[in-house]
């Protein structure tokens, strides 16, 4: 805005120069009668001088929204200060404003036609091939918010300039790098299945790496792992053996508590018959012999015992 300013100002003054020597032919020229063209150049520069000046008036004012931080930076580089508060502020006309968005940011690496883009803070770019402690490479599909210190954009500013310099050589390299790196102590298998694990150690090291940078790891999500198609086929034959394996394994358990159960039943059936038979002495038979009798006489029954008979009478 400044710089049309100072574009309006110039030509106000180029008119006006023009309609002051204008105006001064005219009057040498007194014969010549009708408008004078001087007014209307004189005219046209006043409005352009109104125009410029009220563009730099404007030129001294920013306004900053919440969640922005700016850096504010003279005509000749230097930097004169910062400023974190949303709202309207002064500075010089022919300083610049420099705004960080502080505000919680993504970057996300995901599929292999994924074109690197920049938006504010944010990146999108392709998924990243790692390499596990087995050799083997694999594709990572992950995204990281991050978040920047507002205290923190004029340290940012002196080594990055903007915001898409700092996204694009600061925050997408280092996130790269770090998850290139992680997943060099797990193995193929580990790194198939300790996702969490795996998402952790890359939060850490990123954590590490940006301590004392301003910048703020606010999460790490690990969406998808994508091993060689030969070492998903091997997996997934391994998972199905391993099922089968533990299918056997739950029958066999199954058949082995059914037999318990059945040699556990047997013996109680067997000491309860073994009970029972030591229970039957003569003394108890006989005395069940008497009772039946006192029972049957009781009811009005006449039973006809054999001589010498000692068992038990059955009545129904």
């Amino acid at each position: 805005m400044f710089a049309a300013a100072l574009v309006f100002i110039v030509l106000a003054v180029v008119a006006l120069l023009a309609g002051v020597a204008l105006r001064r032919r005219e009057r040498a020229a007194a014969a010549q009668r009708g408008p004078r063209a001087s007014r209307f150049v004189l005219a046209g520069g006043g409005g352009l001088l109104g125009l410029g000046v009220l563009l730099t008036a404007l030129s001294a004012f920013y306004a900053q929204d919440t969640g922005d931080a700016s850096v504010v930076v003279s005509w000749t580089g230097d930097i004169l200060g910062q400023e974190v508060a949303p709202g309207l502020h002064v500075k010089a006309p022919w300083s610049t404003v420099q705004t960080f968005n502080v505000r919680n940011q993504q970057v996300v690496f995901a599929g292999k036609r994924a074109t690197t883009d920049y938006t504010g803070g944010s990146a999108l770019g392709p998924d990243i091939v790692v390499q596990d402690a087995d050799g083997v490479a694999s594709d990572i599909d992950i995204a990281v918010r991050y978040s920047i210190r507002p205290d923190q954009v004029t340290t940012i500013y002196r080594q990055f300039r903007d915001e898409t310099n700092f996204v694009s050589q600061f925050v997408t390299q280092d996130i790269r790098s770090t998850v290139r790196d992680a997943p060099n102590d797990f193995s193929t298998l580990q790194l198939i299945t300790k996702r969490v694990a795996v998402n952790d150690a890359i939060q850490r090291a990123l954590e590490t790496r940006w301590k004392g940078t301003g910048v703020t790891v606010d999460s790490v999500s690990l969406q998808q792992i994508t091993p060689p198609a030969s070492v998903s086929g091997a997996y997934a034959a391994a998972q199905e053996a391993q099922i089968k394996v533990t299918t056997e394994q739950n029958n066999l358990k199954a058949a082995q508590v059914s037999a318990q159960q059945q040699v556990v039943q047997a013996e109680a059936k067997a000491k309860a018959n073994d009970t029972l038979n030591r229970s039957l002495t003569a003394n108890v038979l006989k005395q069940n012999y008497i009772d039946t009798l006192s029972r049957l006489a009781a009811s009005g029954n006449v039973v006809v015992v054999p001589e010498g008979f000692g068992g038990i009478v059955n009545v129904k």
